[in-house]
């Protein structure tokens, strides 16, 4: 646009001095002089505005596509053609249909092909979209108004067409008036011709300063913090990456989580989430050195780079400062939250030669500091790669299965203490590795509820769970774990009620496990999907009882039916641990107290069973009735005994039936 506009006011002086000139040599001027060269000045002013177009990118793209997406475009479209002294004009696609027109009326003018000349029809003639190589016609419209319709062409490619209707208010009088007028005319046309056009080049060069200061902004910036963005932080860091091998300058690259963005977004709403990101920026940019980079590259996601180090005390004092200043409580929307982060740190040039080594590494070291929680931050490894490699196999292999179904549930029995009579199981998933084994619950479910997989995964669980208890005889229960995930989306209830509709089950054939720790955070939401869930008729046990905070506010308060004691108290009890029975005891009577059930895991002995017989526990559950097995080996002989009492000897057949080769244990 600048090029057009010191070309348009080259043209305006010389224009006004040729006119002058003649005017004071006292040359008659005739009727056809003044015609053509008011026809010279039309077709500059279009020339101009056609050279505009075609020198300026993405101008003729965004008329034909559609100028709302480009305002800023548009109002410099609009600037030019009124500096260029152009009533209206319209942009045509390379068919010659009309795809945008300055002003809003219609079309009158347009061109088309017919007997007798060119009259207004809403498009192009064909002879004109056809006609190849570079040309401009004036012609007049059916009201007479003037317009030239002229090609746009970029690199020898035409874009499409545009018809321009000049201003020429005015010209043929002030033609007039500069020849009569001359020397006057001359400095009149002077100061027309180089001030109007500067004031509007210097106006339009300010307007597209800002605009270009403002791209500038947004191309390097998160919009939300302030902060550098991902794109500007790697480009900064490779640079100063790329002296520091000359000048032998340490970095520290910083990956900085917040952790429980999500449930405090849900807490105080996506705003209060924002405000608290802007915190936690402001703050960042507070304890940082004034030569240290700083970026929001993610949803709850920074990254730091830290120059000048002399060494790894620098690091562990820069954690401390971010801890003292970041973990501090803020009060937004009536609410007070403390962040809390996680920190991950690669050192160069110990953990990396390029900027993106860096920043991954930075990254795995965070994954391993919110897995583990210890510690100010942690400092990368390169046993780190390694195991996020073999984290990166299991999600494939988890977004395999639930792709195809391809989890498997093991089903363990639970028994009645006082006569060993089988009651239910509990389903335990497992995930085969592809190779026949199977991959313990262990490892894959830490990786599931990091990478967003155990909503979905537990929602399987429900239905294939439901699904088989409706095979087997009624009598039976199907006992189920759940997820802390599972409850947050507050979804659980309808995905359970869906779950025994589609299996036909009653509601008391479900038992939900829950732990503890489930119940320390949002316990008001949690108390109200286990209520609902009760009343469905589904039973509620809490998991590894003794094991967490055991707060007996938890009993009371919370809709449990039954309590599970952890199987660590029977490996306790085999070891010799004193006052082991005396324990287990007080908790079978609180449970009884509190018109619970109670049953204990992980029984391997009958001296366990019978123990805990004595003392009065209700339920049994251990390898001694019975390893988890697949549904298909659950022994048919099994089945048909369910409610009569269980002798030894269908204890052992029961027991050599589990022995057979299974990949882990729950």
């Amino acid at each position: 646009m600048i090029t057009f506009l010191k070309r348009y006011s080259a043209t305006a002086i010389g224009a006004g001095a040729v006119l002058a000139a003649v005017s004071v040599a006292g040359v008659y001027i005739s009727k056809e002089t003044v015609s053509s060269l008011l026809a010279s000045t039309a077709q500059q002013r279009v020339q101009g505005f056609v050279t505009y177009l075609e020198e300026t990118n993405g101008a003729v793209e965004a008329l034909l596509t559609g100028i709302s997406r480009d305002p800023e475009l548009e109002s410099e479209i609009r600037a030019v053609a009124l500096a260029s002294g152009l009533t209206n004009f319209t942009v045509f696609d390379l068919s010659g249909e009309p795809q945008f027109a300055l002003k809003s009326e219609a079309h009158a003018w347009l061109l088309r092909e017919r007997p007798g000349g060119i009259n207004g029809l809403e498009k192009l003639a064909a002879s004109a979209v056809e006609r190849p190589g570079d040309w401009s016609e004036a012609v007049r419209s059916g009201t007479g108004e003037s317009l030239v319709i002229s090609p746009v062409e970029r690199e020898g490619t035409r874009q499409g067409f545009v018809s321009i209707a000049p201003d020429m208010t005015g010209v043929e009088e002030n033609l007039a008036k500069t020849v009569g007028l001359a020397v006057a005319g001359l400095i009149g046309a002077l100061v027309t011709g180089a001030g109007v056009p500067s004031l509007i080049y210097m106006r339009r060069k300010w307007r597209i300063e800002q605009a270009d200061e403002r791209i500038q902004f947004l191309a390097n910036h998160d919009t939300l913090t302030k902060l550098l963005n991902r794109k500007r932080i790697e480009e900064d860091a490779g640079r100063i990456l790329a002296t520091c091998r000359a000048t032998r300058e340490r970095l520290a690259v910083w990956a900085v989580d917040i952790k429980g963005l999500g449930d405090i977004n849900k807490t105080v709403n996506q705003a209060g989430g924002d405000e608290l990101l802007r915190t936690v920026a402001d703050r960042l940019m507070r304890i940082i050195d004034r030569n240290d980079l700083v970026a929001r590259t993610g949803a709850d996601d920074f990254m730091i780079v830290q120059r000048n180090l002399r060494g790894l005390n620098d690091v562990e004092a820069l954690a401390r400062r971010i801890r003292q200043e970041i973990e501090t409580p803020v009060t937004i929307e009536g609410v007070e939250l403390t962040p809390q982060l996680c920190m991950g740190v690669a050192l160069v040039p110990e953990h990396g030669r390029t900027i993106g080594e860096l920043f991954q590494n930075a990254e795995l070291a965070v994954l391993v500091h919110k897995s583990s929680k210890q510690g100010d931050f942690v400092l990368f490894e390169p046993s780190m790669d390694e195991e996020a490699t073999r984290r990166r196999m299991i999600e494939r292999r988890m977004r395999e299965a639930l792709e195809h179904e391809q989890f498997e549930l093991f089903y363990q029995p639970i028994v009645r203490a006082s006569d060993q009579t089988i009651l239910g199981f509990e389903s335990l998933i497992r995930l085969p590795d592809g190779q026949g084994g199977y991959i313990p619950p262990s490892v894959f479910i830490p990786i599931a509820e990091a990478r967003g997989h155990i909503k979905a995964i537990g929602d399987w669980v429900l239905r294939e769970a439901t699904r088989q208890i409706a095979l087997w005889p009624e009598e039976l229960f199907i006992s189920v774990n759940l997820s802390a995930v599972q409850f947050r989306d507050g979804d659980l209830v309808s995905i359970v009620r869906g779950a025994l509709k589609a299996a036909g089950i009653a509601g008391h054939r479900l038992e939900i496990e829950v732990v503890e720790s489930l119940l320390l955070d949002r316990s008001d939401a949690i108390l109200k999907q286990l209520q609902q869930l009760k009343t469905l008729g589904v039973s509620i046990a809490m998991d590894d009882f003794g094991t967490g905070y055991s707060s007996l506010g938890y009993l009371w308060r919370f809709p449990f039916d039954k309590l599970k004691i952890d199987q660590s108290f029977m490996i306790a009890f085999e070891q010799g641990e004193p006052n082991i029975r005396h324990i287990i005891g007080t908790i079978v009577n609180l449970g009884h107290h509190m018109k619970l059930k109670v049953v204990t895991e992980g029984i391997e002995t009958a001296a366990q069973a019978k123990m805990l017989m004595e003392i009065g526990c209700d339920q049994l559950q251990g390898y001694l009735f019975g390893k988890p097995v697949a549904a298909e080996r659950v022994a048919a002989e099994l089945l048909t005994r369910l409610s009569h009492r269980v002798d030894r000897s269908p204890l052992l057949e029961l027991e050599a039936t589990a022995s057979l080769p299974l990949a882990s244990n729950a």
